[in-house]
């Protein structure tokens, strides 16, 4: 009597484990795809250990303790395949520095889709070193109020001959951020204003560090307002569009032409849309967030 019984229970349990191999209980299926190949894998999902998203992560910044509240996940960028229409207003391509200031840096990601423009009123972005009146400009142009300095086209400067750290430049290094120069050769008069909701997270010697409220967090660094009128206070929570400051010259015991120094930092790894890798805390190239926020600012958009 046991030896059929024995032989009935065996048949049963190869039963039920051909049953379970093909349902999936294991963990494998004898048909369909495999749970690693393409068909399985979300876009933008990361592929291993330690894996990287294979698509570029949204824009970004972030400037601040390590203790604080970090981006949650990658978000999308917006990605623009041919360079900034012309017709709007005057303006190079991005990457297309004066000549013999730096390599630039050509990068078609608008980092900051929905960027408030950081100025109140109308303003030029061109270079103030290379620029008349500048260290590097031109002998033959000695004042930084030169017309050149205060009319169309702008011109980027990311990546400009600087000998600060700057990842995504050609050697390294280059300027960190953009130039602009207020509507009028005349400082403590035009207002630089929240490029997006967030709270003021750091104020310098000559530096107000803005961080966005909402994922991907990017954080904005505004140079050379007039510190001792500013608008806001270290922790301040501001909307965009709100006053921060008076654009100026202040840059320490040293003062620079009038201007504000503008820069974008990641909030999140990933990759530019040239294949580099983009590290937290990675300065962006801001030229053509800035394009497209002063498109809609002339087109009368409200910052939201």
């Amino acid at each position: 009597m046991r030896a059929p019984l024995i032989i009935l229970i065996l048949i049963l349990l190869a039963v039920l484990a051909l049953v379970g191999y093909n349902s999936g209980w294991f963990g494998t299926s004898a048909t369909g795809p495999s749970p690693t190949t393409a068909g399985d894998i979300l876009p933008g999902a990361p592929v291993g250990p330690g894996a990287e998203p294979d698509e570029p992560v949204g824009d970004g910044g972030l400037e601040q303790l390590p203790d604080e509240a970090q981006a949650q996940g990658p978000v999308d960028p917006v990605n623009t395949p041919d360079l900034p229409a012309a017709g709007t207003f005057g303006h190079f391509p991005a990457g297309e520095l004066l000549p013999k200031s730096g390599s630039g840096y050509l990068d078609r990601t608008t980092w900051s889709p929905q960027l408030c423009f950081p100025f109140a009123e109308d303003a030029f972005a061109n270079s103030q070193v290379y620029g008349a009146g500048g260290g590097m400009g031109p002998k033959d142009k000695p004042s930084q109020c030169d017309a050149s300095n205060y009319s169309l086209p702008w011109r980027d400067n990311f990546c400009e001959s600087r000998g600060h750290a700057s990842p995504l430049c050609a050697n390294g290094k280059g300027h960190q951020g953009q130039d602009i120069r207020p509507a009028t050769c005349k400082k403590d008069k035009h207002w630089v204003v929240a490029a997006e909701d967030g709270i003021i997270t750091d104020m310098g010697t000559y530096t107000v560090t803005l961080t966005g409220a909402a994922p991907p967090h990017r954080v904005y660094r505004y140079l050379h307002m007039r510190m001792n009128q500013l608008a806001v206070k270290d922790g301040a929570t501001v909307k965009a569009g709100d006053k921060l400051g008076l654009a100026s010259n202040d840059f320490g015991g040293t003062p620079t032409t009038i201007h504000m120094h503008f820069e974008i930092r990641s909030g999140v790894s990933g990759v530019s849309t040239d294949g580099k890798p983009v590290k937290l805390h990675t300065f962006l190239p801001p030229y053509q967030s800035l394009v497209a926020a002063y498109d809609r600012k002339r087109a009368g958009q409200a910052c939201q």
